[in-house]
């Protein structure tokens, strides 16, 4: 489909027609043609009749299908235009809806974005019904027949339903991380803007092969596995893409998936080196004010500034970014820099002791407790000798007191103790 984007900027921003493109692309729309106006939002059509003029001839000229508002434009608003302009016209938010159910795989991510459309459309709903009734245009057919209140009562019973659906959803999931968390294993979660590298990072780190795509919000569901950095387990959560302007129904509907972030030992930020120093500061400061707003701005970070392959003076990029937080510069297509990233998360996962031990090695349940501690440990040294199996691993506190409990009287120790 053939769209128009338009972008109507308050005085002293910056147009954002760049990413709404992208998004388009994302959906599957051409963009044809392009209008940015600088001014305070017109009450009737939110862009000046001026610029309406210039987008109606536009459409005539390349056929354009449908505008896209990069601005979230007011139903009154949407209605006057696609009466003056005689095509659906929809805003960033919407496309955003669209993507979001386009992309949707698991039944979490696919209720999560039908809450986020249902609320949506409840805030519209009393006005869309009011303006159908006055004459349709595209976008405002079918509404004619309701009363205002009937639709809004068949969504809110609709929104109550899916929640109620997602509260079970929730309460599985949170069974599934108190086990996790019984292990005793750090969590280490993958975020960043949409589109900085993250799946792509997922999969060198878990030797897994998660969809990797060049387009916007691939991953609408986190994905959890089990992993060793530099021998130490842990486990590696993949994340949903975050973007500025983000609809607060969208954040409200993913709460409970981001949420989990909030349980993470190690938070590892994404951000795509190759992109302009100023982009990079924007979508980190965004990042990291998406974590700060569910309450994971106390939990240790580390960025990532991936794509490194893409940059020619990566030493001067860096410095010029002036990172407060630590931060290891890789490409994740290549592999580049893989070990040095691996060794600063190492560092970072914390809670892990040396211990050394001797246990017997013809104790049936020792050896089973025994490759348990050696499965999710580093094993820095093993052997065995006269019936004893002698080690020395890097462990998570709880597994080196399970070992102490099977070590021989005074065999066991913790080093720097």
């Amino acid at each position: 489909m053939r769209v128009a984007i338009v972008h109507r900027v308050q005085p002293g921003e910056r147009p954002n027609l760049d990413e709404l493109r992208e998004l388009c692309l994302t959906a599957g729309y051409e963009v044809v043609y392009e209008l940015v106006q600088y001014r305070y939002p017109h009450p009737k059509y939110n862009i000046g009749p001026g610029k309406l003029a210039e987008l109606k001839d536009a459409i005539k000229k390349f056929n354009v299908e449908k505008v896209i508002f990069e601005n979230d434009i007011k139903t009154v608003q949407e209605y006057n235009l696609a009466k003056a302009l005689g095509i659906p016209v929809m805003s960033r938010t919407q496309l955003i809806l669209e993507i979001f159910s386009l992309h949707a795989s698991s039944k979490e991510a696919k209720l999560q974005i039908k809450l986020a459309e249902l609320k949506y459309e409840l805030s519209r709903a009393k006005e869309k019904v009011r303006l159908a009734k006055m004459g349709e245009q595209p976008g405002f057919h079918g509404l004619g027949a309701y009363e205002a209140d009937v639709y809004y009562n068949e969504i809110n019973r609709r929104i109550h339903t899916v929640i109620k659906k997602l509260a079970s959803i929730k309460k599985r999931r949170e069974l599934f991380r108190l086990r996790r968390e019984k292990y005793g294993i750090p969590t280490i979660s993958l975020v960043g803007y949409t589109n900085a590298g993250k799946s792509t990072l997922f999969n060198v780190l878990a030797s897994e092969s998660v969809p990797v795509d060049n387009r916007l919000f691939t991953t609408l569901s986190t994905t959890v596995r089990l992993v060793k950095i530099k021998g130490r387990s842990a486990f590696l959560s993949d994340t949903v893409g975050f973007i500025k302007n983000l609809p607060s129904t969208l954040i409200d509907a993913f709460h409970s998936t981001l949420s989990e972030i909030l349980f993470s030992d190690l938070i590892l930020l994404v951000a795509d080196f190759s992109e302009p120093v100023e982009i990079i500061r924007e979508k980190l400061a965004y990042s990291l004010e998406t974590l700060g707003s569910i309450g994971a701005h106390s939990i240790p970070t580390l960025i990532i500034l991936n794509k490194m392959d893409l940059v020619s003076d990566v030493k001067k990029k860096v410095e010029s970014l002036g990172l407060t937080l630590p931060y290891v510069m890789i490409s994740a297509l290549y592999r580049t820099n893989i070990d040095v990233l691996e060794q600063t998360i190492a560092s970072m996962m914390g809670n892990y002791v040396i211990a050394t031990a001797k246990i017997d090695g013809s104790d049936e349940s020792s050896v089973k407790v025994l490759s348990e501690i050696c499965e999710k440990s580093n094993v820095l040294e093993l052997k065995y000798e006269d019936g004893f199996i002698e080690l020395r691993v890097e462990a998570p506190n709880h597994l080196a007191e399970k070992l102490k409990r099977l070590s021989l009287v005074k065999s066991f120790r913790i080093e720097g103790s």
